[in-house]
């Protein structure tokens, strides 16, 4: 599986790499230390959650090769993501939008900085 992160995300996603964050592609499932509840809803939903190298990121067993590196996901959230994913910035929102070959996931993504010297944003 290979995540394909175009250049715009690249630009966004710069400064968290940057500052040596771990960056997470996290299900929003209601499952896990960073889950406050699940989205009640048919549509599945996905965040791009930022920690520091010392938190607990044991609920992201699995790591999907990307153009930044390596990034964590939950081991079951696999089932959802085709082999080839792309993470784009949406032109007119400017939001993050994550899709495939067989067409979008999720059409706004958003960033989690759960840093704790940085907080939630």
């Amino acid at each position: 599986m290979y995540l394909k992160i175009s250049n715009e995300a690249q630009v966004k996603l710069t400064p968290y790499i940057e500052s040596k964050a771990v960056i997470i592609l996290d299900l929003d499932d209601g499952v896990g230390n960073y889950s406050k509840m699940g989205v009640c809803s048919l549509d599945t939903s996905f965040r791009l959650l930022v920690l520091d190298q010392v938190q607990d990121k044991s609920d992201f067993g699995l790591t999907v090769d990307s153009d930044m590196g390596a990034i964590c996901i939950k081991d079951y959230s696999k089932r959802y993501l085709d082999e080839e994913m792309i993470l784009e910035v949406d032109p007119r929102l400017q939001v993050f939008k994550l899709k495939s070959p067989s067409g979008v996931l999720d059409g706004n993504v958003p960033i989690v900085d759960l840093r704790p010297e940085k907080g939630i944003s």
